[in-house]
């Protein structure tokens, strides 16, 4: 089985949680898809910001670019062997909603995400 580590995850009032696992995996991939690139001053080529998208008039061009991106930023992670994004709702972009759908591929074998992305949040939800 693949290791895919053990990370801080989200703190609360209650304090944080612990990821491990898939799970940890999924929130790395989600860090990587709403964080600006070059919002890590320590490597100016990670990141791309799906919430930049939201809101905005897209056509199929900047809708297969999302796909593109977003595919291409979680490849970097040394723990995904491919991915593929789809636009789940391309017609809804303009409407400050974005769903993606991640179809990933680890040594642990696949698994899928689906990112609901508005302008202040992005919600996981496992496929």
């Amino acid at each position: 089985m693949a290791d895919f580590g053990t990370d801080i995850g989200a703190i609360t009032q209650q304090g944080f949680t612990i990821l491990s696992g898939a799970d940890n995996l999924a929130a790395a991939l989600l860090r990587r898809l709403i964080t600006p690139r070059g919002g890590l001053f320590y490597d100016p080529t990670y990141g791309f910001d799906l919430r930049e998208y939201v809101g905005a008039a897209v056509g199929p061009q900047e809708v297969y670019e999302i796909e593109q991106l977003a595919a291409a930023e979680c490849e970097k992670d040394p723990r995904v062997l491919s991915a593929t994004a789809t636009v789940l709702n391309p017609d809804l972009l303009a409407q400050r909603s974005l769903n993606l759908r991640l179809e990933v591929e680890t040594d642990g074998g696949p698994f899928a995400l689906i990112l609901a992305v508005d302008q202040v949040r992005v919600e996981v939800l496992r496929a």
